[in-house]
């Protein structure tokens, strides 16, 4: 195995969780976007995993049903099962769990997490549902099935009223160009509104260095 090569994990009913770095250490479960933001951004996100493998914390990515390489539909799923899912992966980590660290939609799941939480560039459910809608009108496609996801109601209803609330256990980053309320602003571009995955060193730097001071503290 290659350095920096993740290992594969099952957990919960044999969903596929990617696992970073050693075994010893912080462990921190990573909550990637949700829908198309989590393919746009998984070049960043798994380039953080590593840098922070490299510096001693372990990083567990895990795949929600019907996601990336769940055997689950997607159509069957809904937002408890999203929900019911996020304590599984913990508990396949075992020892040495330390928080979160969350991403656009999947900080809305890390309620479900104990201890620390760390967020980058959170937003609400609505706004998702909204951005695939608008997407799938631009490309002429059915609204119905934005993206050519087929979402059920027990996942699009509960999705829409999802937010992210105030938390004195959560350390909240956002780009320079997000006025709202954060513990730092950052200078990046959005990954997530790009048109195709894009590899951004930079912020991946920039983002692992303050996820491992968090995580060390």
């Amino acid at each position: 195995m290659s350095p920096g090569a993740p290992r594969v994990h099952l957990y919960g009913a044999g969903e596929a969780m990617l696992a970073f770095g050693p075994q010893t250490g912080p462990q921190l479960l990573v909550l990637q976007p949700l829908f198309e933001e989590m393919n746009r951004a998984r070049a960043l996100i798994v380039a953080i995993c590593r840098a922070l493998g490299e510096r001693g914390i372990g990083c567990w990515l895990p795949d929600l049903p019907g996601t990336g390489e769940s055997l689950t539909a997607l159509d069957t799923t809904s937002w408890q099962d999203w929900c019911d899912a996020v304590p599984l992966a913990v508990a396949a980590i075992g020892g040495g769990f330390t928080g979160s660290v969350g991403f656009r939609g999947g900080v809305l799941l890390d309620h479900a997490v104990p201890g620390r939480r760390w967020r980058f560039a959170p937003t609400a459910g609505r706004s998702l549902l909204s951005d695939l809608r608008r997407s799938a009108l631009a490309s002429g496609s059915d609204p119905a099935t934005p993206a050519g996801y087929h979402l059920a109601p027990g996942l699009t209803g509960p999705l829409s009223t999802a937010d992210v609330g105030a938390d004195d256990n959560a350390r909240t980053i956002r780009l320079v160009s997000d006025d709202r309320p954060a513990d730092r602003h950052i200078e990046g571009v959005p990954v997530w509104r790009r048109p195709e995955p894009e590899q951004n060193l930079a912020l991946a730097r920039l983002l692992s260095d303050d996820i491992a001071i968090w995580a060390m503290a």
